[in-house]
């Protein structure tokens, strides 16, 4: 749901000629070499060294750039999208996106000290020329199958270590705030989507059934979550922001940070986990979303109760949901149904009843 932070290493310095249109909404320039030119300054002035060679770009949300620098480090630059808020601040819940971006930030450097595979930040948020930016250490490794049930393991004993680790501080449960828009079902149908080339605003004729549901997900977790305690965890859990080597997890990547109560941070990561290049993308089935907040709960040592099994449930549904309504609002130039409505319209309910 997020743009993929996995450290490829092709070995090449891309230096196409056009920049990406991730690229042109964070930075409003077409010359790579312009921006290229601007990152390099960038490293120089925040990390003491220039660009030498680009490893990859990427990026759906944010313009990610993995390069090395002239004195042999491999770093991560982001240019960070702005917010769909006015005037820096999100527009659900007023938390200025700079201090979300701070606070995630603030949770890696927890995490990489403890000993938690993910990224150490080294810089930012900066703010250059009005585009915040951020570096931090580039790590290597292979995208994993997000269906093979060991790497199903992995990505739940992770997500339970770090929402674990982050209980030590209770400061970033203010600043996270609801993280991005698929976390937001707060208010119904439907958030401010995190890109601008969809529109919510209005659901097409044929599909106010998924208002229905999206509302029928969100009143669910509203219900279970009420009076539980909330925590802090990753808001874009799945295979394709993690890095496996030899059965162990060695990266992960894009930490946005949402403040929920566990089992909806569980359920939102049911739903997706699964999703990445290896494994032919897609978010999970009702049976396989079920396997995941199994192994979640063997990870946690502890199993959910009931009331947080039909919170996760409503969880993962939402998610579900949220990806169809996407679906909805982006033009196809075909009268097919894409995936993720298919999920929705067919397995709705075995979604919002999950099982395990």
């Amino acid at each position: 749901m997020t743009s993929p932070g996995c450290a490829s290493d092709p070995g090449l310095d891309d230096v196409s000629d056009r920049t990406t249109e991730t690229e042109r909404a964070v930075h409003g320039t077409e010359s790579v070499a312009e921006l290229r030119a601007f990152l390099s300054a960038y490293a120089s002035e925040q990390l003491g060294s220039p660009i030498r060679k680009v490893r990859f770009r990427a990026g759906r949300i944010d313009a990610v750039w993995g390069v090395e620098l002239d004195d042999g480090r491999a770093v991560v630059i982001k240019g960070h999208r702005a917010p769909t808020g006015a005037d820096g601040i999100d527009s659900t819940d007023g938390i200025p996106a700079v201090d979300a971006i701070a606070a995630a930030r603030d949770a890696q450097l927890v995490l990489s000290a403890a000993g938690f595979p993910c990224p150490e930040p080294l810089s930012g948020p900066d703010d250059r020329n009005g585009r915040v930016l951020t570096a931090e250490t580039l790590i290597a490794g292979t995208v994993p199958d997000g269906r093979d049930p060991a790497v199903r393991r992995l990505l739940a004993a992770g997500l339970a270590r770090h929402i674990d680790l982050l209980r030590a501080r209770p400061d970033l449960l203010r600043r996270a705030g609801a993280g991005p828009s698929w976390c937001r079902y707060q208010a119904g149908p439907w958030p401010v989507p995190h890109d601008s080339i969809v529109n919510f605003d209005v659901t097409p004729a044929g599909y106010d059934w998924l208002d229905g549901y999206a509302g029928r997900a969100s009143g669910q977790i509203l219900t279970g979550r009420a009076g539980a305690e909330v925590v802090v965890g990753h808001a874009d859990w799945y295979a394709g922001n993690t890095a496996v080597q030899e059965g162990v997890l060695v990266g992960t990547f894009d930490w946005e940070l949402v403040a929920d109560t566990e089992a909806v941070i569980a359920g939102f990561a049911a739903a997706c986990y699964a999703a990445s290049s290896t494994s032919g993308g897609g978010l999970s089935s009702p049976a396989e979303a079920a396997l995941f907040l199994q192994d979640y709960e063997a990870a946690r040592g502890a199993g959910l109760n009931a009331r947080e099994r039909r919170t996760a449930s409503a969880a993962t549904a939402w998610i579900v949901a949220f990806n169809a309504r996407w679906e909805v609002a982006m033009p196809n130039g075909t009268s097919e149904e894409g995936p993720n409505l298919s999920l929705a319209r067919e397995h709705g309910q075995d979604y919002l009843d999950l099982a395990w």
